[in-house]
């Protein structure tokens, strides 16, 4: 008995000197590998999807999953700006938007504490996530390591969803979160738009170019899955993003001599595989019924979109009417945005909620100078992804990622920053970089 309670007393020692042991390990490795970055990242979004985004842990403020990989990403990231010539060599306008963000993030801690921290986190995850993938060379192999962590995601995102739905639907009570729904949008939604988002990139990459990447190829099979769950779980933005990248991949296509009509027909029938069920499945009904109710929402201009275009220009007002050093360098991160905005019968409410829009959010946060970095550091992506396309024979990770990009420019209207989307980003930019030398 003495040697068991001895042995309980030194079990938080152990984990201690576990913990200290393996921070270090995995310092060195996501300093010398992508890949472990790429898989840390993916892990800390699947941990975050899970739990909803409510697994914190109190240290006198809320420290969640993300922050702590985030936080060891940025500290390995930092050492790679320093210590390797592949890491400096990078976007001055990425740097410019980069260091507005911090600026922000620390003059927004100074004046408003804690709040400054809460609204700014997604901008620091975003930060650090791209940065750390531009600090590497990314080449073809690279590129291999962040489309399986796609696929990875992309699989147990769709697992969620299914244990999510069937939860809800049987019921199971005491399976339920609190408030018994996991979203207050739409039971149905079980994942956010962002985990959705991820689920159509792949399900379009798997449209168009499975024939000539492996990774896709492999999971060409669940293509009608895919497009199914991304119909089913009813974010209208993500379809529009869709839309667009499947759009961009079939010009791409078409510029590289790959028959349109063929490409057509492929989509066409991975779209009728997926429908016919969801019209004629009695059980299936209710679900073809709200997706038909999204659908005439969204063609309308009905649900939040309407909120949104007023929220978007109150937010612009704000900016500008706070003065010169709002309009070039924004407000910091915890100021107040508070604005009023009008319904369809004319009754007006009071919202604080981020913009729900990248570039109008940047825009308050950063200023005319945050934004005018981001979208050239865009616009330097997605025009030297174009330039390889149509230079570079064979090179289908370069459509790959642009028709992923593409995407995010779209999705970035009606939402914000994402560190996964970063991920990407950063990757795509470093390719672009690559390619140059």
């Amino acid at each position: 008995m003495i040697f068991l309670s001895y042995g309980l007393q030194a079990v938080p020692f152990f984990f201690a000197f576990l913990l200290g042991l393996l921070v270090p390990m995995l310092l060195i490795y996501l300093y010398r590998s992508f890949a472990v970055g790429v898989y840390l990242v993916a892990g800390s979004f699947l941990v975050d999807t899970w739990t909803l985004g409510n697994a914190a842990i109190n240290l006198g403020i809320n420290l969640f999953p993300a922050d702590i990989a985030l936080l060891l990403l940025g500290f390995s990231t930092v050492l790679r700006l320093i210590f390797e010539r592949e890491g400096r060599s990078k976007n001055i306008a990425w740097m410019v938007f980069s260091l507005l963000v911090f600026v922000s993030l620390i003059t927004g801690i100074i004046s408003f504490g804690s709040s400054a921290g809460v609204q700014g986190r997604s901008y620091f995850y975003f930060v650090v996530s791209g940065t750390y993938a531009m600090s590497f060379s990314i080449k073809a192999r690279s590129l291999s390591s962040l489309f399986n962590a796609l696929i990875v995601i992309t699989l147990a995102l769709c697992c969620i969803a299914f244990y999510r739905w069937v939860v809800y639907y049987t019921p199971i009570p005491s399976l339920l979160p609190p408030g018994g729904s996991y979203n207050i949008d739409g039971a149905i939604r079980v994942i956010y738009s962002n985990h959705v988002l991820v689920i159509a990139q792949l399900m379009v990459s798997t449209f168009l170019f499975a024939a000539f990447t492996p990774a896709f190829a492999m999971i060409r099979i669940i293509s009608p899955l895919l497009l199914g769950m991304v119909v089913v779980l009813q974010h209208r933005s993500v379809w529009m993003a869709a839309i667009v990248g499947i759009f961009v991949g079939m010009l791409l296509g078409k510029n590289r001599g790959r028959s349109l009509l063929r490409q057509v027909l492929l989509i066409a029938a991975i779209v009728a595989v997926t429908g016919v069920p969801l019209v004629f499945d009695d059980s299936l009904s209710g679900v073809t019924q709200q997706v038909s109710t999204s659908a005439a929402g969204a063609i309308s201009g009905g649900g939040t979109g309407g909120e949104r275009l007023q929220s978007w220009g109150e937010i612009v007002k704000n900016w500008y009417n706070a003065g010169a050093r709002s309009i070039a360098i924004g407000q910091s991160f915890g100021s107040d945005n508070t604005r009023t905005v009008f319904n369809d019968r004319g009754q007006s409410k009071q919202i604080s909620y981020i913009a729900h829009n990248l570039y109008v959010q940047t825009l308050f946060n950063t200023g005319l100078l945050g934004l005018l970095a981001y979208v050239v550091v865009s616009f330097y992506v997605l025009s030297g992804l174009y330039k390889i396309c149509r230079t570079a024979r064979d090179n289908y990770h370069a459509e790959i990622l642009l028709v992923m990009i593409s995407m995010q420019v779209v999705y970035y209207i009606p939402y914000g920053v994402d560190y996964i989307q970063a991920l990407i980003f950063g990757a795509a930019l470093s390719f672009v970089k690559s390619s140059e030398i």
